[in-house]
């Protein structure tokens, strides 16, 4: 029998190692972002781009 597919499931460390931004470091993605205006159903109807 061989399997099709293959599922990883990794954490935030694997892009960090990397030298990825994260989102929540000091200088992540999100730094410059209230919470609030990016990660809402409110902030999501706003601007769903």
């Amino acid at each position: 029998m061989t399997k099709q597919k293959i599922v990883v499931l990794t954490g935030a460390g694997i892009s960090a190692e990397s030298g990825l931004k994260t989102f929540r470091d000091s200088d992540g993605l999100w730094e410059n972002y209230r919470i609030e205006d990016v990660a809402t159903p409110r902030a999501w109807k706003k601007d769903p781009e």
